[in-house]
């Protein structure tokens, strides 16, 4: 019973040393910076698409 302890903890050390094939220095990454504010305001005006285009469109009649 022992050397089946011993044999399971040893392959257990062995596979927490293997780990998971990542080399080099553990690191957290750096965050990504944050995007620069937009230097001009939104346009003001008709918006795209048009929320209505029935009430865009001259849908009337022409009078005559």
């Amino acid at each position: 019973m022992i050397s089946i302890l011993n044999r399971a903890f040893g392959i257990a050390l062995l596979i927490a040393l293997v780990g998971c094939g990542v080399r080099g220095p553990l690191y957290m990454p750096n965050p990504p910076s944050a995007p620069p504010a937009p230097t001009e305001l939104e346009p003001k005006g008709r918006l795209y698409p048009p929320q209505n285009p029935a009430s865009t469109s001259n849908s009337s009649p022409a009078k005559q």
